[in-house]
């Protein structure tokens, strides 16, 4: 078996058997489905017995009595499998043709990618209203060997290789019913020197929402658990660089660091007077301001930022004291690169 797809279920009968046909359909790389349902009722239970073994559709299935979260879920199902690869995918998604396959290959051919997620409404890849979701995801399909690499992976639909589990083990229970869980999964093995991506040409729709927050404890579970999680790795900063001046040697040294920056979960503004490339990865932007009168439309676009930036750095002494002036605004920290 080349890869077990572990789905945890609590109820939503009508959404896990969306998620289940979309598989059966959409999927023709080697599987198998890892099932913990997580004390659902009645109706969801006997249809996921439905699923089991020669007469179902082979899947393993674990039952617990009670919902013990997502996290313990998921790492019961990382338990009972043993594929060099395991895929997360929540029972609210719906899946698209050769998910699996186009995450998979891209996996296989970069040693140092840990962890895949597929384009997704969750990531910003939205069909247009009303526009069928596979005709949407075809529209994907040519880019299937190409990825961008991620600040963090989410657990929706995660495929992670074996070797990555057994290097830093499974996700931290600490987090209970769930929430930062996969953040501080993908946090740890960009430690260990890990890449986490998002393939491009697949694609997986998923109904956000639709049964997590609704745990009457979500708000205060949401709140424990980012404060687990920036004790351990901090708060995420948002960096911001002005350029007004074009410098290959510069321009070099801040690439690496942006890099550095953006695998550890913050993100990165490159604010620049000329079209330049940056490195490819969600958490690196790029606002390009041209024209005359540069620093000043410069300092309005950090100024205007409804989220503050932590720190700027800028080349000149003009840009530096604008924002300087303008300090007890953008309250960041002013510094030259």
């Amino acid at each position: 078996m080349l890869c077990d797809i572990i789905i945890p279920v609590w109820n939503q009968l009508a959404f896990t058997k969306d998620c289940i046909d979309s598989i059966e359909k959409n999927t023709d790389t080697d599987h198998r489905l890892v099932i913990i349902d997580n004390g659902s009722g009645s109706d969801t239970s006997e249809y996921l017995k439905t699923l089991e073994g020669p007469s179902g559709l082979g899947a393993l299935l674990i039952r617990n009595e009670e919902n013990v979260g997502f996290v313990k879920a998921v790492n019961q199902g990382i338990a009972a499998s043993s594929a060099p690869y395991v895929c997360l995918l929540n029972n609210d998604t719906i899946v698209a043709k050769d998910w699996l396959k186009v995450m998979i290959d891209i996996a296989a051919r970069h040693k140092d990618i840990g962890i895949v997620n597929p384009s997704s409404n969750n990531l910003g890849q939205r069909p247009d209203k009303g526009e069928p979701i596979e005709l949407y995801a075809n529209k994907l399909a040519p880019e299937k060997e190409k990825f961008v690499e991620l600040g963090s992976a989410i657990g929706f639909s995660m495929l992670i290789k074996r070797e990555l589990v057994r290097r830093i083990g499974a996700f931290d229970e600490i987090y209970g019913m769930g929430n930062f869980e996969d953040t501080d999964f993908s946090r740890r093995a960009v430690k260990e020197g890990y890449r986490c991506v998002r393939a491009c040409g697949a694609y997986v729709y998923h109904r956000e929402g639709s049964s997590f927050s609704k745990l009457k404890t979500y708000e205060d579970d949401f709140r424990r658990n980012r404060e687990i999680f920036e004790f351990r790795w901090g708060r995420p900063k948002r960096i911001a660089y002005i350029l007004d001046r074009y410098d290959p040697n510069m321009l070099k040294r801040l690439e690496l660091e942006s890099i550095r920056l953006a695998r550890g979960g913050n993100w990165v503004w490159y604010i620049s007077n000329d079209m330049i490339d940056v490195p490819l990865h969600s958490n690196i932007r790029f606002a390009h301001i041209g024209g005359k009168w540069f620093p000043v439309k410069a300092a309005l676009e950090i100024v205007k930022k409804k989220k503050k930036f932590d720190e700027i750095f800028v080349g000149s002494d003009r840009i530096g004291n604008i924002l300087a002036n303008l300090q007890f605004i953008h309250k960041a920290k002013v510094s030259w690169y």
